[in-house]
């Protein structure tokens, strides 16, 4: 059967209860096989309005369901169990995503596979890499484990493509300013041999953050696939969006307990 991976994510009411009750009704399932979960970590927030600590873990399981009916089951187990969708961001009592289904790339409406951001969230990243650390990122083509150890380097170095130089150079100044565990600049000023020898070691910077097309710069397709981060994707300014992305690539997240099934 395909293998598909799970995150678990809380901060509201009794956090291990209510994923000890999620893990619980997968398991019950007869179309799901084989669910094996990480420990339980606690983890920094991400963004303004996320609340207190988030308690963080991952599945790995197996399943007949087709990718659709998986995340049909996984928002009506929220639901079950108190999500309210009501802030983006925002604190929640559980939240579980799909990050990949087997070697599958998905562009529906409703599901994106891989999950765009779980190549560079630690509180994903953490969890999934304990116990699912060989499963290839079907896009960046490298393991899980491989994706988390590349944003252990500190300083991590940060490159910032795209867009025209005035905001370039301004979110360089703001990242530098804001975080003081990265080395960043501008994409442009890496040589092309160091840019070479980074894609052979599976692409280099820790994260290359993509700012949208200017005048004469190259395009998103052309950035080494494992480090790229499109910001014009996210609903939120390009600052915000860079913020919101290296607080997830930053934040160290610390093994709580083990997950007890109850």
């Amino acid at each position: 059967m395909p293998r598909a991976l799970v995150s678990l994510g809380g901060n509201e009411g009794d956090v291990r209860a209510t994923f000890r009750a999620a893990m619980e009704s997968l398991r019950r399932h007869p179309q799901i096989d084989a669910v094996r979960a990480s420990r339980i970590y606690s983890t920094p927030p991400v963004g303004d309005v996320a609340g207190g600590s988030f308690l963080n873990a991952a599945a790995d399981l197996t399943t007949s369901l087709d990718p659709l009916l998986l995340l049909d089951l996984l928002q009506a187990t929220e639901h079950q169990l108190g999500r309210v969708r009501a802030l983006h961001w925002g604190p929640r009592t559980l939240d579980l995503d799909l990050l990949a289904f087997d070697d599958r790339i998905i562009d529906h409406p409703r599901l994106t596979l891989p999950h765009p951001g779980c190549w560079y969230r630690r509180f994903v990243l953490d969890p999934l890499a304990e116990i699912a650390g060989d499963f290839v990122h079907p896009e960046k083509e490298t393991t899980f484990r491989c994706l988390r150890e590349r944003l252990l380097v500190r300083p991590l170095c940060v490159r910032v493509a795209g867009g025209d130089d005035a905001t370039r150079s301004r979110l360089v100044a703001d990242l530098v300013d804001g975080f003081d565990t990265i080395e960043c600049g501008p994409w442009e000023s890496v040589k092309d041999s160091e840019r070479a020898d980074g894609e052979k070691r599976g692409g280099s910077p820790g994260l290359l953050l993509w700012l949208g097309p200017g005048a004469g710069r190259s395009e998103f397709s052309e950035l080494p696939i494992v480090p790229r981060v499109d910001l014009t994707a996210f609903p939120e300014s390009l600052d915000v969006a860079a913020r919101y992305v290296l607080e997830a690539a930053l934040g160290e997240p610390r093994v709580e307990s083990s997950f007890d099934p109850g």
